[in-house]
């Protein structure tokens, strides 16, 4: 997903949430201006600030809609393979790890 199908889904969901930029950036606690920077498809959020945001607009990371054939999605899943293919077997310890506590940050079920 890129940063202005982020940015789009993240307005969406704030204005569903019936919150302005003002109010959400304030419960986030980050400037206004950076909500639009996100949602204008400028920046992409921290994961941190990210994280807060989907909390407080009530939103799991499964809401996000993505294109199957998204050719950036697509990019990143073949980078993805080449990182483990070239790994050494500690590494894929640790990235498996890693991908693990991340799933039970955003609370996503592994499939």
């Amino acid at each position: 997903m890129d940063k202005k199908e982020i940015g789009k889904q993240l307005k969406h969901f704030r204005q569903l949430a019936g919150l302005t930029q003002e109010a959400l950036a304030e419960k986030v606690n980050i400037h206004e201006k950076q909500i639009s920077r996100i949602e204008s498809g400028l920046h992409f959020p921290t994961f941190d600030n990210f994280m807060k945001i989907l909390k407080v607009l009530n939103v799991e990371m499964k809401d996000f809609k993505s294109e199957k054939n998204c050719p950036t999605l697509n990019k990143s899943k073949e980078k993805l393979i080449q990182i483990i293919n070239s790994a050494e077997d500690k590494d894929i310890e640790l990235y498996l790890a890693l991908i693990q506590d991340i799933q039970k940050y955003l609370k996503i079920s592994p499939r």
